[in-house]
């Protein structure tokens, strides 16, 4: 376990010094810093609680998960762009109450001899018990809260780009999804541990808790320093800031549209023929603004169109195409000299991931085993 420990805090520090050594720092950047100290504290704290606990070391431990689970939201509401309003504050409250009430209790109210404290830390009254509970609860609720905006998000950026890996943000989801059932385990455990109902060691499930943590920060910490911003990818930009987080579903969304039918299909027809005559979806960042602007109107508009009479997403119209050009260059037998790759990006993919993800999802098959079918039927 020590190794363990030691390994932790020299991965959460080169990480720190990593992100600390980047020219153009954002303020998800020091958030992901203040997330990983507080990993080395956890961890530092675990070594010395085990050799001797102080009223010190356990309000420190007892506070740090009050004060990460707010850090974190910030991060990653930071990290979907949102901008910041001050009323994210309220996330602290929890953190505060917390700090006042054990600091009272530990500072003040009494005066705990070491086997006391020790008692305290093993078996915690009521009041320790419904406000660590409770702050577990209300973070539960709010990862899955956050796991909503993430699929809106999503949503989002696929109805204005045809390439989303660099900004889909799929590390973090996997990241709330673990950190939620990590923290529904964890509050489990101690609530089983609290009341009994099986012989659970309250330092061990603590120590198997937090090492669990730590492996989750290190992945949220490796894709958090090498993510892009939507704004940093794409040079010109359809504005998504301020719908990130609400996206309504297409038939309210254009509810208030004065478009008629027939101009939709006169649109839609614009849209086909430029897909066909001109083969835009073969640019690799193309956006719907513009496919817009050839077509000389909004992308609202351009939406909506696609949305009704296509029944999807820009991101899913585009790759449609990709996916049949790659299929007729996978079925070329002048093209079985080139890579599958490099087809691919002929095709208007960007990278090797993305082009065989889409593709298999369109055809049920991944590009190689679909040419090996063609050729040997």
């Amino acid at each position: 376990m020590q190794g363990f420990i030691i390994a932790g805090v020299a991965v959460s520090g080169f990480f720190i010094i990593f992100i600390l050594s980047k020219k153009n720092r954002k303020r998800a950047d020091l958030l992901l810093i203040l997330i990983n100290l507080f990993m080395i504290g956890f961890l530092a704290l675990d070594v010395l609680i085990r050799e001797r606990i102080t009223p010190t070391l356990f309000f420190l431990q007892a506070l740090l998960p009050f004060f990460l689970f707010p850090v974190f939201l910030l991060f990653a509401l930071e990290t979907l762009g949102k901008k910041w309003n001050t009323l994210w504050l309220v996330l602290f409250v929890p953190a505060s109450i917390a700090t006042l009430y054990i600091s009272a209790d530990l500072y003040f109210l009494h005066d705990y001899s070491e086997p006391e404290l020790l008692k305290l830390y093993n078996f915690p009254p009521l009041a320790h018990h419904v406000l660590y509970k409770s702050n577990q609860i209300l973070f539960i609720a709010s990862l899955i809260w956050l796991i909503r905006k993430l699929r809106e998000y999503r949503r989002n950026i696929k109805e204005n780009y045809s390439y989303i890996d660099p900004i889909s943000l799929r590390w973090l989801s996997r990241f709330s999804w673990i950190y939620l059932s990590i923290t529904f385990i964890s509050l489990t455990v101690f609530v089983i541990s609290n009341l009994h109902i099986f012989p659970i060691d309250i330092q061990t499930a603590y120590s198997i808790v937090s090492a669990c943590a730590v492996l989750t920060i290190f992945y949220l910490s490796f894709h958090g320093i090498r993510q892009y911003s939507v704004t940093e990818y794409y040079t010109k930009l359809q504005p998504v800031e301020e719908n990130t987080f609400e996206i309504p579903e297409s038939k309210e969304k254009y509810k208030a549209s004065s478009l008629t039918g027939r101009e939709l299909e006169s649109i839609y027809n614009q849209l086909l023929k430029l897909f066909e005559d001109k083969a835009v979806y073969c640019e690799p960042k193309l956006q719907l603004q513009d496919v817009a602007d050839a077509l000389s109107v909004t992308s609202h508009t351009l939406s909506q169109t696609i949305n009704t009479l296509a029944g999807q997403p820009f991101y899913d119209f585009v790759n449609g195409y990709r996916v049949t050009k790659l299929q007729r260059l996978l079925e070329d037998p002048a093209k079985k000299r080139f890579t599958i790759l490099a087809l691919g990006m002929d095709s208007g993919f960007n990278s090797k991931a993305s082009l065989n993800r889409v593709f298999k999802e369109h055809t049920g098959l991944s590009p190689s085993e679909y040419q090996r079918r063609h050729f040997h039927n």
